[in-house]
């Protein structure tokens, strides 16, 4: 069976990473329907923005005002600066204070020069 590579197909498998189950199950329409968007059909917009936000390549509109350039990864929420932060670090920032987040850094920047001296 020779298969017809078309947008829709590169936009779910290749850019999303979800099966046609996965796709069907996450836009509520059949592994058929999946199967005809493969084939051609034009994906509904709703459902190409769920699939982005499924797998973290797009945030949620309520965030956009707030959160321009940032964007998940698997597990980890990545800033404009290009900085992955994950659950474990997020946390250890919040249960900081701003002022003990700043010791923290200059601590780190002066481990980084007495180890580069060396």
């Amino acid at each position: 069976m020779q298969r017809n590579i078309t947008k829709n197909y590169i936009f779910r498998w290749f850019e999303c990473g979800l099966s046609p189950e996965e796709t069907a199950k996450l836009c509520f329409v059949s592994v058929m329907e999946v199967t005809l968007w493969d084939e051609g059909k034009k994906i509904p917009d709703v459902c190409k923005r769920v699939m982005r936000m499924a797998v973290g390549r797009e945030l949620p509109s309520i965030f956009v005002k707030y959160w321009d350039g940032w964007r998940m990864n698997g597990h980890h929420l990545i800033t404009p600066a290009g900085t992955y932060l994950s659950r474990q670090r997020l946390e250890i920032i919040e249960s900081f204070g701003a002022d003990d987040l700043q010791v923290l850094r200059a601590n780190a920047a002066l481990r980084r020069l007495s180890t580069s001296e060396n």
